[in-house]
């Protein structure tokens, strides 16, 4: 337990304290966690209140933290929902607290996330943009340095198949072989987390940190594909997995040396079919904003903005 002043008090929630956090309301344009969300996923253990965090003050809930992970996880993988009230204590003061608690208990592991979910046209609302101005401020003063603006794309079976691709094929292979394809993409990557943990802790403690998070989400280890050509030339791999509620594009690189062939496109095809193939009627996927070959790769493909994500990071 935390004392963050004289009347704030952060805690872990308890039993008894789940109708208040499902009463729990916020006017703010950012997506959060409702009554039938929460209570659906407190039946199947990707929340807990041993997972939640929440902020009191002279009696009153002002603040909760809800953790999502996978239902036979020990431990969280994202901070799902941060909402604070109106009241003497600045929101992000309340959200950096709630933040630390959780970074604190929750201890070493894979890096833990929070995600902000806005509209595409945040920045232009002032609500939006205040939301989320706090968020950051509480993130960064709670314990997660790195920030990197997402876009969220979607494809519905209402939308056309792209062209499955006739120039590559696509095998299976054990971890060994993705584990060295993870370290192979990362240079002259994009992406903003695989930039940033290189410099910091070198490609091999990317390539381990890579295949140990693409294993933990939920889908098919078995649907991971190597892409090669038709003379065993490997040029990249895909990672089709899910969401905590869709089929998902995780992963998919490119090998440095065969970048510039327009290979992005057969690849994301490929997944796209194979959810396809296995029923799925929504396929979900994101990538940084600032990366412009994968957006355009995505509206190609059929996919439609759906949203912002705004991702604090360990």
């Amino acid at each position: 337990m935390t004392d963050t002043g004289s009347t704030l008090l952060i805690r872990r929630a308890r039993l008894d304290d789940v109708p208040l956090l499902t009463e729990w309301r916020t006017e703010e344009p950012v997506a959060w966690v409702d009554a039938t969300r929460l209570t659906a996923e407190l039946a199947t253990g990707n929340y807990r209140t041993e997972w939640t965090w929440v902020a009191e003050q002279d009696g009153r809930l002002v603040g909760r933290a809800l953790w999502w992970g996978r239902a036979d996880a020990a431990r969280p993988a994202t901070l799902d929902c941060l909402t604070a009230s109106p009241g003497p204590t600045a929101p992000e003061e309340i959200g950096a607290a709630l933040i630390r608690a959780g970074l604190t208990a929750f201890g070493s592991g894979s890096p833990l996330e929070f995600n902000v979910d806005v509209a595409s046209t945040w920045a232009t609302d002032p609500a939006a943009a205040e939301a989320v101005r706090w968020r950051q401020a509480a993130a960064h003063r709670g314990g997660l340095a790195r920030t990197t603006e997402r876009v969220s794309f979607a494809w519905t079976e209402t939308d056309p198949l792209p062209e499955r691709s006739t120039r590559l094929d696509f095998i299976t292979a054990p971890d060994s072989e993705f584990r060295e394809l993870f370290a192979q993409v990362a240079a002259g990557s994009l992406d903003a987390h695989t930039i940033d943990m290189v410099e910091r802790e070198g490609v091999d403690a990317l390539a381990d940190d890579d295949l140990e998070f693409y294993r933990s989400l939920p889908g098919q280890r078995e649907a991971w594909r190597i892409a090669r050509l038709p003379d065993r030339t490997i040029i990249g791999f895909i990672v089709p997995t899910r969401t905590a509620y869709d089929a998902s594009i995780s992963y998919l690189g490119v090998l440095p040396q065969h970048r510039g062939h327009g290979y992005v496109h057969d690849l994301l095809a490929e997944m796209i079919h194979m959810h396809h193939d296995d029923g799925q009627r929504r396929v979900v996927g994101t990538t940084d904003a600032g990366n412009s070959p994968m957006r355009a790769a995505f509206e190609q493909a059929g996919f439609a903005v759906t949203r912002m994500r705004i991702v604090h990071a360990q």
